[in-house]
């Protein structure tokens, strides 16, 4: 089970994520963990001004599982 406090859920292909921006020494990152913590995705976040929204969310999630073989 994840800590859900702080984080926003997404609803991808019918599997719960849930994501969250933090700050760390190599920028801003966006954070997309499965609910069961068996994916863990991390991105830099491109531009500070602009907010992250569920839809860039579903094209990181879009993104990774087009490259799984």
């Amino acid at each position: 089970m994840i800590n859900k406090k702080n984080k926003r859920k997404i609803v991808y292909e019918g599997i719960n994520y849930y994501w969250y921006v933090r700050v760390n020494e190599r920028g801003h990152r966006v954070h997309i963990i499965s609910e069961d913590k068996n994916m863990h995705l991390e991105y830099p976040f491109l531009d500070t001004e602009v907010p992250v929204t569920p839809q860039d969310i579903r094209n990181h999630l879009k993104e990774y599982y087009a490259n799984i073989p």
